[in-house]
């Protein structure tokens, strides 16, 4: 006899499948989130090309001079907080187009982890 459990997704009172964390629906809807984010998944050659911008001399004395003129986090700033920024955002996602990236007017200044939580949010899908 297998034991039922409740489905592990919050909020959720129905019970998981057999063997598994989530109900039938909350399975389907992960399933269905896991290809599409597959789906978004660049080729390494599309991966190695964005890189280099980024690795590009210019990129670190652009990147050095916007932190130098905006030195606090935007978002932290937009709550009432003082964060010194430490990355630079592009604020709609260049996608390795070169005239986005270099489009300053697309650039925000960022603490660690209000970056890291954007990019998730772009990249995962997540709220």
């Amino acid at each position: 006899m297998t034991i039922r459990k409740l489905c592990a997704a919050s909020g959720c009172d129905d019970l998981a499948v057999p063997g598994a964390a989530l109900c039938p629906d909350h399975g389907a809807e992960r399933i269905e989130r896991n290809r599409a984010r597959r789906a978004k998944i660049k080729t390494a050659d599309e991966i190695r090309r964005r890189a280099k911008l980024y690795a590009s001399p210019a990129w670190k004395t652009a990147r050095a001079a916007f932190l130098e003129t905006h030195p606090l986090c935007a978002d932290c700033a937009g709550l009432g907080l003082v964060t010194p920024a430490t990355e630079v955002d592009h604020i709609a996602r260049h996608e390795g187009d070169r005239a986005r990236f270099w489009d300053r007017s697309n650039w925000q200044a960022l603490c660690k982890s209000c970056h890291s939580r954007k990019t998730a949010r772009e990249v995962l899908g997540r709220p």
